[in-house]
């Protein structure tokens, strides 16, 4: 078993339910979980947005490797109404790299693995730059080391706020 930690986000206007749903659906499709951080509320990062995400991580157990487990979590949140199509299309409109989304399910940490390939980057991309990201994980795993910048996300995060 390994431990993979996942970061569920929302701006939708019933973002707290639909995170609370894809980790239920999470702990069916990818393993046990073992820690849940609190919500966290962050603004749109690299776009604009009327609404502001709803944020939590979450550690769980998996026999999945990492492949599966993106395939996995890639259903939950097409399932959750996600349309990748929809989001590229406004986008492109807005003229902004992000835009709105009803789920996000990122993979932050898959074991002490890494991967960078056109379908999986783990550690999750920019992690030292993502408050967002950082406040829920440093919660359930402060002092998990990231394998390519051997910080951890305490670390990172106390780094972050200080500029």
């Amino acid at each position: 078993m390994l431990s993979v930690v996942l970061l569920f986000g929302s701006n939708a206007t019933n973002a707290s339910e639909l995170v609370e749903l894809a980790i239920r659906r999470s702990e069916e499709e990818v393993g046990a979980m073992r820690r849940l951080s609190a919500e966290y509320r962050s603004e749109p990062y690299g776009f604009t947005a009327e609404s502001e995400f709803v944020n939590r991580a979450a550690e769980f157990l998996t026999e999945e490797d990492a492949y599966e487990v993106l395939r996995r979590i890639n259903l939950i949140e097409a399932e959750l109404g996600r349309d990748r199509a929809v989001e590229r299309e406004v986008q492109q409109q807005k003229g902004e790299r992000y835009a709105s989304r009803p789920i996000d399910i990122d993979i932050i940490f898959y074991g002490d693995e890494s991967f960078d390939d056109e379908r999986l980057v783990i550690p999750y991309h920019f992690l030292a730059e993502r408050e967002y990201a950082l406040r829920p994980l440093a919660e359930i795993a402060p002092n998990r080391r990231h394998p390519a910048l051997e910080h951890t996300p305490r670390e990172m995060l106390d780094e972050l706020t200080k500029k």
